[in-house]
C-alpha cells in the first residue's frame, strides 16, 4: 500500500501534508509527499484522476486506487491509514 499526499507548494496545505508525512513516518506507513506542480505531481494527479489539491490518495501494491480524500476536513486519521497499511 501506498499513500500519496498531494499539495500544492507555498499554500497553507503544505504545511498540514508536511505535520501528516511527519506522523505518516513515525508510524512506519508506506507514503509519498508529492507536490501537484512538480512532473511527479502531474503524473500522480493523472493516474489517479485527483483534481482536488490537498489530496490523500490510497492505493494497493498493485498501484490500484482504494480510496481518494479529496477534501481536506474528511482526511483520514494517522492511526486508519497506519491500520489499512497493516491490514
Amino acid at each position: 500500500m501506498t499513500v500519496y499526499l498531494l499539495y500544492n507548494k507555498s499554500t497553507a496545505a503544505e504545511r498540514k501534508m508536511a505535520d501528516l508525512a511527519k506522523k505518516l513516518e513515525e508510524a512506519k506507513v508506506n507514503f509519498e509527499l508529492v507536490d501537484a506542480d512538480t512532473a511527479r505531481g502531474i503524473a500522480v494527479a493523472t493516474d489517479y484522476d485527483v483534481l482536488a489539491r490537498p489530496a490523500i490518495i490510497l492505493t494497493s501494491h498493485d498501484g490500484g486506487v482504494l480510496e481518494v480524500w479529496p477534501e481536506e476536513d474528511r482526511f483520514p486519521s494517522v492511526q486508519e491509514l497506519a491500520y489499512r497499511d497493516r491490514a
